[in-house]
């Protein structure tokens, strides 16, 4: 079966698999993705963890988040190879769906499979968690972050935080964040913040 299989595998694709950045020009539809990934699982051995992960972003970037968990649920079955960036896109699906819970949930598969997070996926959960107005948490996440030294905060990550807190009234802790900007040297992203916050942290003695 498999054999017959790749006697037929289209050349197109062959050429696509040497370049995996050419797996986006596949992918214009829902019905192109399923077809490339029943395509990809089928083959001996599997194509390599980069391939997946450009076909998950091709499908995230569509927002068609759901089917992008879908195929996550079915690459581990298959007990195909994820890396750090495979947990990170299942893990802004799940935000961008309002399921931040089940963001950790991937966070913590991840680490069962010896595959550890990065800024990038930290700052997604955060921005999860103030999308559904659970600043509260979030503050917790970040607060370990810096003590544990699990990671460096990075621009984004304070504007992130500094959005949540600004958004419930919490000036004083978002003032705090402002100036730790400054001590550190981050650019501040200003689109989500008032302009009389940022003069207030910058004046303030």
């Amino acid at each position: 079966m498999l054999a017959t299989f790749h006697l037929t595998s289209s050349p197109s694709h062959e050429r696509v698999f040497n370049h995996p950045r050419s797996v986006f020009k596949l992918i214009t539809n829902l019905d192109d993705a399923f077809n490339l990934f029943d395509e990809m699982t089928q083959r001996q051995p599997l194509p390599p963890v980069i391939h997946f992960n450009q076909l998950l972003q091709g499908v995230t970037k569509m927002k068609h988040y759901s089917c992008s968990i879908d195929f996550f649920k079915q690459m581990n079955a298959l007990r195909v190879p994820i890396d750090m960036y495979t947990i990170s896109i299942a893990i802004k699906c799940c935000c961008q769906m309002y399921h931040t819970n089940e963001g950790f949930a991937v966070l913590g598969y991840g680490f069962k499979r010896a595959v550890l997070p990065n800024v990038y996926t930290f700052n997604t959960l955060l921005n999860g968690l103030v999308l559904e107005d659970r600043v509260p948490k979030a503050e917790i996440l970040f607060k370990k972050l810096i003590k544990e030294e699990l990671c460096e905060p990075n621009k984004i990550m304070y504007n992130t935080m500094i959005k949540g807190l600004s958004k419930f009234g919490n000036n004083d802790k978002a003032i705090a964040l402002l100036k730790r900007m400054d001590q550190k040297g981050c650019n501040l992203m200003c689109s989500h913040i008032a302009p009389s916050l940022i003069v207030f942290a910058r004046t303030k003695g």
